[in-house]
């Protein structure tokens, strides 16, 4: 079995759960979800949730949890 490496985000208030399925190695490369260059998923949070240019893992963390969303 193939563990990734890196732990789910979430904390008490989180309401919704996104899963997605295993991955990438760019994601496992940079220890962090849909990391890969051509995946959309962090610019369609930017849009949906109305943030700007989320730069590193922790605007990207603070976003989800700011918005009760676990990953």
């Amino acid at each position: 079995m193939y563990k990734h490496g890196f732990e789910a985000i979430y904390n008490e208030k989180s309401k919704i759960l996104i899963l997605g399925s295993f991955p990438s190695v760019k994601s496992r490369e940079k220890s962090f979800y849909y990391s890969h260059p051509s995946n959309r998923f962090w610019k369609l949070m930017e849009k949906l949730l109305g943030a700007c240019d989320l730069n590193s893992i922790e605007d990207k963390v603070s976003l989800l949890l700011d918005n009760h969303i676990a990953l």
